[in-house]
């Protein structure tokens, strides 16, 4: 495999864990605002989850762009 293919693939990786960690965080946001204590723990564990895979995608993607030129 060439280095430009596992640049793609990195790519491509890196915007799966931008939308994995996205979607993630808007689906627990309904279990964030209810009143039970144990649901708003455990949905504030998965949010940060999804923080940080957005954050890593972002950083993967903007470093490989910047690389590039």
């Amino acid at each position: 495999m060439t280095p430009e293919g596992i640049r793609r693939i990195i790519k491509a990786l890196a915007l799966v864990s931008f939308s994995v960690g996205a979607f993630g965080s808007a689906l627990v946001l309904p279990y964030a605002l209810t009143t039970n204590i144990t649901l708003i723990a455990v949905s504030g564990i998965y949010f940060a989850a999804g923080a940080v895979m957005i954050t890593g995608g972002l950083g993967v993607y903007a470093i490989l762009i910047k690389d590039e030129k």
